[in-house]
């Protein structure tokens, strides 16, 4: 580290409207100049690294013939331990979770040339319980849309209609499960990023507990939001895999009180008795399509015949949700991304040394690489914090613990809260002429229902429960924290339902 002069001191002092004498200005140059030591140490020291598994070769470029979707990324053939729960099992990793040797690009031309030398843990868990990465999967620009439209370099399309939105930002995931290339992958989600692909895509996906699965490795947005997820062709995919990635790897600051449980057994678990709270708020949003909507009324009804107690509630609180979580998530962004630049201080675990490097130098050579969501949560989290000095921030962080006490307040009486995954069916996919709003607002308006659940951290999993059109539906049940057994429960016992009723 070159350490500073009196001048460039004076300069940062003036920024922050600081007014030295000469003398202070030599006297801190002074206390600078003690501080080389402490620098040299640290620069002769190696990098505490996290170890990985397996062998490999770094993979290649898909074929383009063969990812028609445009859902894979990246092609391995990454295999781990030779038994195991997952052994056999190809799984997919979302492109903003590392592993190790293969091109990361988190969906942005930012991150091109960037390859990490260590696998999260969830990679690591995979190959440790057999499974085998068949892939890094395309997602959207920072994982900043809820369509599928901004990934680099091309949209990923929906399996169903190819002129329509996967989802997002696990685009890739859900389109890949859907055309049945995979049957399990690891998605990523801060405000639906699971749920929304799963939902459009016909395909399970589980946004768990926040901190429940680990996020060491993966690219945040704001480590309070950031959350890491099974997705699979059915609830048993997701529930196996859950159980591989699931619990604490000491290295995460998001986990604490961390509680895993025995998820496979509750897939067998009857519908009868479950007690269903469906959040009358979900419904009739102004976004909502009526027919969508009455295709998750039919699903519970059917649920409700087979002797489920399933009945309406009201939950005012649903709607503040969304309002809370994105004035905390736009603000945490500017901050964490930004200013912190991946490393904010006072975190008691692993810090991305290398892909914090790579990053800061990309953005601030090239902010006009940022997608338009990034450069609006750039500017305007930007403008909020100092306006506000972080009291709005502060203000909506709190308020998170209230919108988790009046979901907490039904769950006490109910075992899941249930609603539509999205209000709505896939959209058609923005145009080449779509304006920077048009752009913006077609990767945030789908997410109503998904995104207060990343801001209240309760596990929430969409599964499929009918078609609108030809497209398809998602049914979300919600459950206590870390209680993804009855999430998963919920889930199975309609799978089952909806299979019989379509033999």
């Amino acid at each position: 580290m070159r350490l500073p002069t009196e001048d460039e001191l004076n300069t940062i002092a003036k920024s922050v409207g600081l007014k030295l004498s000469a003398s202070e200005l030599l006297s801190l140059a002074r206390l600078s100049k003690a501080m080389q030591p402490a620098y040299e140490c640290l620069a002769r020291q190696a990098s505490a690294t996290i170890a990985t598994v397996g062998p490999r070769d770094g993979g290649r470029p898909p074929d383009p013939a063969a990812n028609p979707l445009n859902a894979w990324a990246w092609i391995t053939d990454i295999t781990g331990k030779a038994e195991g729960p997952l052994a056999g099992r190809r799984i997919a990793i979302k492109d903003n979770i590392a592993v190790a040797g293969v091109p990361m690009r988190n969906g942005s031309p930012l991150l091109d040339g960037f390859i990490p030398d260590e696998d999260a843990t969830v990679v690591t868990r995979i190959l440790d319980a057999g499974g085998m990465i068949a892939g890094k999967t395309v997602c959207e620009d920072l994982c900043f849309s809820g369509s599928s439209h901004t990934s680099t370099p091309a949209p990923v399309l929906n399996p169903h209609d190819r002129t329509r939105s996967a989802g997002g930002s696990s685009s890739g995931n859900a389109a890949a499960i859907a055309a049945g290339d995979i049957t399990m992958a690891v998605g990523g989600d801060q405000g639906g990023s699971v749920r929304t692909p799963a939902s459009w895509c016909g395909v399970v996906g589980l946004k768990p507990t926040h901190g429940l699965v680990p996020y060491t490795g993966a690219f945040p947005i704001e480590p309070s939001f950031d959350h890491l997820g099974p997705m699979g062709k059915t609830v048993d995919d997701v529930a196996l895999l859950l159980s591989v990635i699931a619990g604490p790897d000491g290295l995460d600051p998001r986990q604490q009180d961390v509680v895993v449980q025995d998820y496979l057994s509750a897939l067998t678990e009857p519908v009868a008795g479950l007690r269903v709270a469906v959040v009358r708020e979900g419904f009739g949003r102004p976004e909502s399509d009526p027919v969508s909507d009455a295709v998750v009324r039919a699903a519970l009804d059917a649920m409700r015949e087979a002797g489920a107690v399933v009945e309406d509630v009201s939950l005012p609180a649903h709607l503040d949700a969304y309002h809370i979580g994105s004035v905390a998530i736009f603000e945490g962004a500017a901050a964490f991304l930004f200013a912190d630049n991946l490393l904010a201080a006072g975190f008691k675990g692993y810090y991305p040394e290398k892909m914090a490097a790579h990053w800061v130098r990309a953005w601030r050579e090239n902010p006009d690489g940022l997608p338009a969501i990034g450069k609006f949560a750039l500017l305007f989290g930007a403008h909020a914090r100092q306006t506000g000095h972080g009291a709005t921030y502060a203000k909506a962080q709190n308020l998170r613990r209230i919108i988790r006490a009046a979901y907490d307040g039904i769950l006490d009486r109910y075992d899941v809260l249930a609603m539509p995954t999205l209000p709505f069916p896939a959209p058609l996919l923005p145009g080449s002429d779509a304006t920077l709003e048009q752009v913006v607002v077609a990767g945030l308006d789908m997410e109503g229902n998904t995104a207060p659940f990343d801001a209240s951290g309760h596990p929430a999993i969409s599964v499929p429960c009918g078609m609108c059109r030809g497209l398809p539906v998602g049914l979300m049940f919600v459950g206590r924290h870390f209680d993804e057994r009855k999430v998963l429960r919920a889930a199975a016992s309609f799978e089952r339902l909806e299979t019989r009723i379509r033999q």
